[in-house]
């Protein structure tokens, strides 16, 4: 297995990796369009974890020069436990860090089963602050799911 930049053509195996994941949702925001420009922006920190069976790990990042922002950490769900999400945290913190983003965040439901990956790869769940949102394009709804 290699990580390596993602690539746009990239797009058909992420969209299948980031579907069977039960704790991740898209949104309009991962459109093709979409993610082509968040590639253009963000290229830098988008990784893909592949072998010969093809995309079995995938991590986006952002910054906005002070802070990054990580979406879509995904893993095959038979590689889970493989380190294949820690290689592609390590990769995507290292880049980050190398651009000089001092801290990075990222936005998880509370629900999702990943939160333990999290902890044991040294993130701290934040109880105090507040996420709030705004939707400016599409259903005023998208992105939040029903508990």
């Amino acid at each position: 297995m290699i990580v390596r930049p993602m690539q746009p053509e990239d797009y058909p195996g992420l969209v299948e990796l980031w579907s069977s994941f039960p704790g991740n949702a898209m949104t309009g925001a991962d459109s093709e369009a979409g993610f082509t420009s968040f590639l253009k922006r963000n290229g830098s920190y988008c990784f893909a974890a592949v072998d010969s069976d093809g995309i079995v790990g995938s991590v986006m990042a952002g910054e906005d020069s002070r802070r990054g922002y990580i979406y879509h950490l995904s893993v095959k769900k038979e590689l889970h436990r493989s380190g294949t999400g820690r290689l592609l945290m390590d990769t995507v913190e290292k880049a980050l860090y190398d651009a000089g983003i001092e801290k990075i965040h990222l936005f998880i439901f509370s629900d999702n089963p990943a939160i333990e990956f999290y902890r044991k790869t040294g993130w701290h769940l934040r109880n105090d602050i507040e996420v709030m949102s705004k939707v400016l394009r599409g259903d005023r709804y998208m992105g939040t799911r029903k508990t």
